[in-house]
């Protein structure tokens, strides 16, 4: 009995049944279904693709096993002004600025060998203009065999310009940091040196390359301050103590210990941790042995002057016992007290009396310019008339004046009745001054002695139509001991102390005394005093 097989995808083997021809045409449809949603998808993915490579701004790039360029995007035209179609076919090489051919080649060989290195190089546009690009690539290999490169190249013109202009302000800096005559020194937190500048090289007498990363402690601090200063700065680094903006140390250079005065600053990074710090140093050695000698030098200038002091004022009181004896018996003989003297006596022992006075006051002065200095004297404060003060004043220096014809006139302020002062030293000074007037004023001169209230000042003003003072030589003026003309033979007498008194007198009353002066026109002193207060 014959039989037929059943077919149990379509119902029937017989290609031509109609259940088979319908089943048949539906696969297929299904299949150009499926196809064309693939392909819509696909082209979906391409379209995608290709609109972000086009929209790229950096270069991709593939290049075939002989150099020439077999694909670009449009991005090349940002970077070099070439179009794709300009491009493509061209050898890379055409594009390179020839002094980086070789190394960009050497690159090339080890990007084929596995080594994925990135490298930068200059490209020239189109435009005959150089740019700095930055491309990393990667080998394509089919079957064991090497067919080209693919890769990214990316702009760095504007990071190169930066760069350039950060060197340029960095090379600026380390010229400042050169040109000035102190170390500039930064360390890291284990105390080796990160920088330091051509100061500091000369210091230690070698290159920057030789001092970069030497631990700064071993190299300058005295072996027997090294672990103490390790110790100190570990602590700093650490937080547990501050800096210290200034010191002085020594350190060992090229020259031996010297001393350094310090200003440092610690340094942080972004987060506030310590990173190290920065110092700046000055040699100071050769100023610290100078104010060694000037406090030595002060030390035997302060001992002679003590001795001489002490000197003056032991003579001084020595002689004036004698020299008062002297005067008195020449008075005695002068007025014929021991007997009858000639006109000739008279006229020697008026020499004897008059060369005997001028050596007492010498000698009281210098007596009493030691006790000042040595402050044994002091104010006697009290009220007293100002006008009977004047009239003294008057009584005792008219008639020098008169016996040079100068005219001495005194402007007193009226309502100036009594003031609070040591009566016996502004008597002083006074007479000091128009004493000095006097001297220093040629005959049938004037003097002119001003007395005004300022305040709680009295200003005085004693002015002259003399010889005036030099104002280089105004300094020496409230000096002991000197004199503007020092001259063996100069005209007018003294020993330079009449003014240094006032000075003193002045200044302990709390006041001052100023000097204006012309040659040949003459000279004002003017002092100030407070003496109402009291």
């Amino acid at each position: 009995m014959e039989t037929k097989a059943h077919n149990t995808e379509y119902g029937s083997c017989d290609p031509d049944h109609p259940d088979t021809i319908e089943k048949l045409e539906k696969e297929i449809e299904d299949l150009n279904i499926k196809l064309e949603k693939s392909e819509s998808r696909l082209k979906d993915v391409e379209e995608f693709y290709s609109d972000r490579l086009n929209n790229l701004n950096d270069v991709l790039f593939s290049v075939d096993a002989e150099g020439y360029f077999t694909y670009l995007n449009p991005a090349v035209k940002n970077i070099t002004g070439y179009e794709v179609e300009e491009v493509l076919g061209t050898h890379f090489t055409k594009h390179i600025h020839p002094d980086d051919v070789q190394g960009l080649q050497d690159d090339i060989e080890r990007t084929i060998a596995g080594e994925h290195k990135p490298y930068m190089f200059r490209i020239i546009k189109k435009d005959g203009s150089i740019s700095y690009v930055h491309t990393t690539s990667r080998p394509m290999i089919k079957n064991g065999e090497f067919k080209g490169i693919n890769g990214l190249m990316v702009d760095i013109a504007r990071l190169k310009q930066i760069e350039f202009k950060l060197k340029e302000e960095r090379d600026k800096a380390q010229k400042y940091l050169d040109v000035v005559g102190v170390i500039i020194l930064a360390l890291d937190r284990d105390g080796n040196i990160k920088s330091i500048n051509k100061k500091g090289c000369e210091i230690f007498g070698t290159e920057e390359c030789n001092l970069l990363s030497r631990n700064w402690f071993e190299l300058s601090v005295p072996e027997k301050y090294i672990e103490k200063s390790k110790k100190d700065y570990a602590k700093l680094m650490a937080g547990e103590t501050s800096v210290r903006p200034y010191f002085e140390v020594p350190i060992m250079t090229n020259e031996g210990e010297r001393i350094f005065a310090w200003h440092n600053i610690v340094l942080r990074d972004n987060e506030g941790n310590i990173t190290g710090t920065l110092s700046s140093g000055n040699d100071i050695t050769e100023r610290i042995k100078a104010e060694e000698a000037l406090v030595f030098a002060k030390l035997i200038s302060d001992n002679a002057n003590r001795t001489k002091k002490q000197f003056l004022s032991n003579i001084s009181h020595e002689l004036r016992t004698p020299l008062n004896l002297i005067i008195g018996y020449s008075e005695l003989l002068y007025e014929d007290y021991i007997g009858t003297t000639s006109k000739e006596q008279k006229q020697y022992l008026d020499v004897i009396k008059r060369s005997s006075n001028r050596l007492l006051l010498l000698i009281n002065s210098m007596i009493e310019l030691s006790a000042v200095e040595e402050g044994k004297i002091e104010l006697k404060m009290k009220n007293f008339s100002l006008p009977s003060l004047i009239g003294e004043i008057k009584n005792s220096t008219y008639p020098m004046a008169k016996k040079k014809q100068i005219n001495l006139g005194f402007e007193i302020d009226t309502n100036i009745k009594s003031i609070y002062a040591d009566k016996n030293k502004i008597k002083t000074v006074l007479y000091n001054l128009i004493n000095n007037a006097i001297k220093f004023t040629p005959e049938c001169g004037d003097i002119k002695v001003s007395i005004r209230r300022e305040k709680e000042m009295l200003k005085v003003s004693v002015q002259d139509n003399g010889i005036g003072i030099l104002k280089e030589d105004r300094n020496k003026l409230f000096q002991p001991f000197s004199q503007i003309d020092s001259s063996l033979t100069r005209k007018f007498e003294g020993v330079g102390l009449g003014l240094i008194i006032v000075k003193e007198f002045v200044e302990m009353h709390g006041g001052n005394i100023e000097v204006e002066s012309e040659i040949n026109k003459g000279s004002n002193f003017t002092f100030r005093i407070p003496v109402f207060s009291g």
